[in-house]
């Protein structure tokens, strides 16, 4: 039969039942800030890396249409193919720049928005025929390709070097999350026998 617990063990019992809720309290608030991490990093993964890489290949696709098109014979077909290429690539520039962007990426975006400016006003002279050396207009545009071209290179190993770095972070996350639910179950473990000790152990007269 089980002895009556002087008063005590009751409040050696309570003060345990306490901690283990303290415990199970703090660690539930600990798992609860890792899922935002993880949560928070596969969000930027999909907003800001995956969708921001569909982007710079549709430019990238644009870019290369236009490039193409400085070549076409049907002069006025041309000026409409590229007014509407630089059309969607105006739009897909304003999508891309509502991303989450680093320095980095900021530094390199901002450079393809100048080098895009500086094409598309080289263009209107060469669709309107107001170039007065055509050929050498052509060559110049060619460079502006070449830089264009670089700075979506780099973009897009921007994109993949945040997306390593989010999944990184998300990866630590669980992690730290699952070493803190064993010690969890260490801990309850080690607090429950210290409570049956309490209720069971009867002290030498």
């Amino acid at each position: 039969m089980m002895r009556k617990l002087t008063h005590f063990q009751k409040i050696k019992i309570a003060a345990a039942s306490l901690v283990v809720f303290l415990l199970v309290l703090a660690t539930n608030i600990m798992d609860n800030n890792h899922f935002d991490i993880v949560q928070q990093s596969l969000e930027t993964v999909l907003d800001d890396r995956l969708v921001a890489k569909d982007y710079i290949y549709k430019i990238s696709r644009q870019i290369h249409l236009k490039n193409k098109l400085l070549y076409t014979s049907d002069h006025e077909q041309m000026a409409k193919a590229n007014q509407k290429a630089n059309d969607s690539i105006q739009t897909l520039v304003a999508k891309y720049a509502a991303t989450e962007l680093t320095p980095k990426e900021a530094q390199y975006f901002e450079s393809l928005e100048n080098n895009l400016d500086k094409l598309f006003q080289l263009e209107k002279q060469l669709y309107s025929n107001s170039s007065s050396d055509q050929v050498a207009a052509i060559e110049k545009a060619e460079t502006y390709f070449t830089r264009i071209s670089s700075n979506l290179d780099v973009l897009s190993e921007v994109q993949l070097a945040e997306g390593k770095r989010q999944i990184h972070y998300s990866n630590r996350a669980i992690e730290n999350s699952n070493l803190i639910a064993k010690l969890e179950i260490g801990a309850l473990i080690v607090i429950g026998l210290i409570i049956q000790i309490f209720i069971f152990f009867k002290p030498s007269e």
